[in-house]
């Protein structure tokens, strides 16, 4: 020491330029922090390994934020167009500004349900910012100048814009703090030594180790990317500045104390340091092994923390080496203007409670244990990691975001994304299945709005992607299908029960009964044939006849003209009368025959007319039946004149003397025979062309009988071969009619198999199972969705998850620990079963962060714990009063969680305690605390001569104002956290300060003294 004090100026001058040159280049660190962020997590964290996942997705990084416009009285048509320039500017300026995917309800029209409010007030639109290393605050210039002609209030919010507003909260605090804590302890200072000049002296020396410490700790920060987060600064301001002071009044008050036992300044100093800067550095030291433990937290706010322990360092550094220079050079002037110099006044009270504790140690424990156990009970916190409700609503960030709170959901506005990466391409039904039951499942979770995935792209379940909905189609089939099995068979029953083998033996009597037909039409063919000829013989008699009714009437004519001659030539009269009578012989004779053919072709023309219907109308049949008729009636007058002559002939030939008497009648008789051959003239014509008429149509019958004689021997053969067919039909009636019973038992079995088909898939429609149709998969919409929500090699795809909750709430943590556990279950046994995923987005990284803090707190404190614990071991060299003070310790700690419970929830009216509270109190009460009580065993250490309870009285005694007023100096330093307005911080001085006043007042002057002779008071009563 007496080497420092000699080389003092050159000393001086190394800390001078020390602290010139560290401050001069030392980084800004609030820039650094500003740009990075506070990122506490490690790479291979889930939210880290979905946000990585999801940059390869969207080729792009950042993080995903949200611009608010809103007008309480309702956006307007012309507020409307201003927002519609306004947004088209920053997809102009994009690659300025950092932005990608931007939506907007303008340029998206069908996002226009999700990001206008219904009011109308509020529109939203949202977008990822990549800082592309500039600061939050440039780029919000930089959207001030791209929306300057927008006159709608609009405000930016997310995840980058909220940190900052947090970050520049919490540094403003700090400031505000480090301002605070130098007037704070210039007052304490002042008042605790009655001196203008120490409270300066000290406040610049720690003041100088703070800069050298802050310089040293930005080059580490910015060279090697160390961690740095919005309570670093802040850390180091607090504990240097309480902790050196604590350790200048101890030194100072020793310096003091040997001094006016009448030591030299020089003899002063070294007992001082000798004495008091021995418990300094084993305090230091302790305070440095807390904090560089931290090294070992892989928890990036934690680790952050190390800088106090090279704060500590250059602390150390700072007392051995410039403060007994100001030491040195002041002497007794440090004290100025008090010209009194004495040693630090004793402390009865610590005294008297120590006291109390070594005479009553029993008692003591147990009551003190009593009192701590309500606070053990209600130490246990409900963490917060709500930025939102520590900023409150004086942020533009955090007013944006409870607008959006208020007119959509606070979930909406920064939902959580969830990631799943394959290492073969999802774009098949077995993937896509494994994807939608993982998205029903996450709408299933608790906490849960809603879900959109690449099956799911609306949220919503797509019904044709379904069993449910394909089978219902199918099972409608079925049913119609069963309905006509059903029908089939009730039909092929009613055939087989009518169906009776028919008896085919009547048919070869029709074959027989068909040949006789058709003989007995050749016979008339051969008849027809037969009349045909007689009619045409008829025809030609007729023509004859007529010839001779002419001769015939030329002769009576000239018989009537010669009538005088007939006398003379009667006997040539008997030869012509011998002539005429042969010729009326013929006459007569043939004309029966005339008539039998003419009867019977009558016949045939009216059974041609009944079969030939459409003869009836015909004009020329008509005559034709008429002309026989008639022809058939004037034959019989014919024959009654034949007959007639005949007899008259018999007469005339036995009287044929008479006939010369009555030639006078002949004569008028054969006048009126001429006149009556002229009619049968007519008649014979009209005979003679009937009976050709009738000849040519029975040459037509006949030739038509002979086709239907023809068709006849057809229909015979036809017959033959349909007997032999329907002999092969009857054996094949019987088979079809037992082939009938078994098709119907057949399908009996078929309408069962699909009766019970349908009821299956009615079962199934149940199930919601997905199946995804290759069409389907490879429509141009379903496309769409894959490129929205996969990669392009269809690797990787994504789920956007709305909350219900705000996404910095304990209840939106809660629901990612549930979905976490949801995926994680969901894609075992899966074709996805080997994949990675992970959630992003400030509810899941505000998840792992608290996973990866309480982990990190675990084992943390541990070795926090254990390291002072062997400092303690290694000063005071005994085992159990080591152990005493770290549970007096943990003790303190425990019941400054109790208080920090019920001024969260009592005074400050918050959520839950914030995060990083539980921690940092433990830090401070455990690194801080045992410094104190290292002040009170070193001083026992003094009085080892003499018995433990005594002892540790008089260390009481002695120290006791000395750890008060480091107490309060360190108390009160936290406390200038208060006017800061962050929650954490007050929260923070709210622990501390609770912390130490119980490990000040009641733990170490009552229960560490109790515990150390607890052991003899208990050998006593034995």
């Amino acid at each position: 020491m007496r080497t420092i004090i000699k080389w003092r100026w050159a000393i001086l001058i190394i800390w001078l330029a020390a602290t010139t040159v560290l401050t001069v280049f030392q980084p800004d660190v609030n820039a650094i922090l500003h740009e990075r962020g506070q990122d506490p997590l490690t790479e291979d964290s889930p939210s880290k390994v979905a946000s990585k996942l999801l940059g390869q997705m969207n080729e792009t990084s950042g993080t995903n934020n949200i611009i608010i416009f809103f007008d309480e009285d309702k956006l307007s048509d012309e507020d409307m167009k201003q927002i519609g320039a306004g947004i088209e500017n920053l997809k102009a300026n994009e690659a300025k500004l950092g932005l990608s995917q931007l939506i907007d309800p303008i340029t998206t029209p069908e996002a226009k349900s999700s990001l206008i409010s219904e009011d109308g007030t509020t529109l939203m639109a949202s977008f990822i910012l990549d800082k592309q290393g500039q600061s939050v605050d440039d780029i919000h210039a930089e959207f001030e100048e791209v929306l300057k002609g927008v006159d709608v209030q609009y405000y930016l919010s997310g995840e980058d814009f909220i940190q900052n507003d947090y970050i520049k909260a919490s540094t403003e605090g700090v400031e505000k703090s480090a301002i605070l804590t130098v007037l704070f302890i210039l007052i304490v200072l002042v008042v605790m030594f009655r001196s203008l000049v120490i409270p300066f002296v000290s406040l610049i020396a720690v003041g100088i180790s703070y800069l050298c410490s802050m310089g040293i700790a930005a080059q580490i920060i910015d060279k090697f990317d160390f961690p740095i987060t919005s309570v670093t600064q802040m850390l180091l301001v607090l504990i240097l500045f309480g902790i050196g002071t604590d350790y200048n009044i101890l030194l100072f008050n020793r310096f003091k104390e040997e001094l006016a036992h009448g030591s030299s300044v020089d003899d002063a100093i070294v007992t001082s340091y000798r004495t008091a800067g021995k418990t300094i550095v084993y305090s230091i030291l302790t305070v440095f092994i807390a904090f560089a433990a931290l090294s070992f937290s892989e928890f990036g706010i934690y680790k952050s923390a190390n800088v106090v322990a090279i704060g500590a360092i250059v602390l150390l550094l700072e007392i051995l080496t410039l403060t007994p220079f100001i030491m040195k050079v002041l002497g007794t002037k440090m004290f100025w203007p008090s010209k009194k110099v004495g040693g630090h006044k004793e402390s009865r009270f610590w005294a008297n409670l120590t006291a109390f504790s070594v005479k009553r140690p029993i008692v003591t424990t147990v009551v003190i244990i009593i009192l701590l156990i309500p606070a053990l009970l209600t130490s246990g916190q409900k963490l917060s990691f709500d930025q939102l409700a520590e900023l409150g609503d004086d942020h533009p960030s955090t007013k944006g975001f409870s607008i959006v709170g208020e007119h959509f959901s606070r979930g909406q506005a920064l939902p959580t994304t969830i990631v799943v990466s394959s290492d073969k391409p999802m774009d098949n039904n077995d993937a896509m299945s494994t994807i939608d039951k993982l998205t029903n499942e996450l709408k299933a979770v608790e906490g849960v709005n809603s879900v959109a995935s690449v099956t799911q792209p609306q949220s919503e379940q797509i019904e044709d992607f379904y069993v449910s909905s394909q089978t219902e189609e199918v099972s409608k089939g079925i049913s119609a299908t069963q309905d006509g099995v059903d029908q089939i068979k009730s039909g092929i029953g009613q055939m087989q029960e009518k169906l009776v083998v028919p008896d085919f033996s009547s048919l070869d009597q029709l074959v027989d009964g068909t040949d006789k037909v058709q003989q007995g039409y050749v016979q008339i063919t051969d008849a027809l044939n037969q009349v045909a000829s007689g009619i045409g013989q008829g025809a030609d008699g007729a023509g004859d006849l007529k010839t001779g009714i002419t001769k015939l009437a030329g002769g009576l004519k000239e018989i009537a003209s010669n009538t005088s001659q007939l006398s003379k030539g009667l006997d040539q009269l008997q030869k012509g009368y011998l002539d005429v009578a042969s010729g009326y012989e013929r006459v007569s004779g043939g004309i029966p025959a005339l008539e039998q053919t003419l009867a019977g072709m009558n016949t045939l023309i009216d059974t041609l007319g009944t079969k030939h219907n459409e003869l009836k109308d015909d004009e020329d049949y008509q005559v034709l039946k008429q002309t026989g008729e008639g022809l058939l009636s004037g034959l019989a007058q014919l024959r009654g004149g034949l007959d007639q002559l005949n007899g008259n002939y018999d007469k005339l030939n036995k009287n044929f003397s008479q006939s010369t008497n009555g030639l006078a009648q002949i004569a008028a008789g054969q006048t009126q025979l001429v006149s009556g051959l002229n009619s049968l003239e007519a008649g014979a014509a009209e005979l003679s062309t009937g009976l050709k008429q009738g000849s040519a149509g029975n040459r037509e019958i006949a030739a038509n009988m002979l086709k239907l004689n023809a068709a006849l021997v057809e229909v015979k053969s036809g017959q033959q071969k349909l007997n032999a067919g329907l002999a092969e039909l009857s054996g094949g009636m019987v088979q079809l009619k037992d082939g009938l019973g078994k098709s119907g038992q057949g399908l009996g079995d078929i309408s069962d198999g699909l009766g019970k088909t349908g009821d299956f898939l009615k079962q199934l429609s149940g199930t919601k199972t997905f199946f995804i149709p290759r069409e389907a998969l490879e429509s141009e919409g379903f496309q769409q969705a894959q490129d929205n929500f996969m990669t392009k090699d269809r690797k990787i795809t994504k789920m956007i998850v709305i909350l219900k909750d705000d996404p910095y709430s304990p209840a939106a943590l809660d629901t990612i620990e549930r979905i976490n556990s949801t995926i994680d279950s969901s894609l075992k046994g899966s074709v996805l079963a080997g994949a990675t995923f992970g959630a992003a987005g400030p509810s899941s990284t505000t998840y792992d962060t608290n996973k990866a803090q309480i982990k990190s707190f675990n084992s943390t404190a541990i070795i926090v714990i254990i390291g002072v614990f062997l400092v303690l071991w290694f000063v005071i060299r005994a085992f159990w009063p080591s152990v005493y003070i770290v549970l007096s310790l943990l003790a303190s700690y425990y019941v400054a969680m109790s208080a920090s419970n019920l001024v969260t929830k009592y005074v400050i009216g918050a959520d839950g305690v914030s995060s990083f509270v539980p921690f940092f109190s433990f830090i401070v009460i455990v690194a801080v605390g045992v410094d104190y009580s290292i002040f009170l065993m070193m001083r026992y250490k003094e009085y080892g001569d003499i018995a433990p309870g005594e002892a540790i009285v008089k260390a009481a005694r002695s120290v006791g104002g000395v750890i008060i007023s480091a107490m309060v100096i360190l108390g009160g330093t936290f406390a200038t956290l208060i006017p800061s307005g962050l929650i954490l911080l007050i929260e923070l001085a709210a622990a501390v300060i609770v912390g130490l006043l119980v490990l000040c007042y009641i733990l170490l002057p009552m229960l560490v003294p109790a515990l150390m002779v607890l052991p003899d008071a208990l050998k006593k009563k034995k």
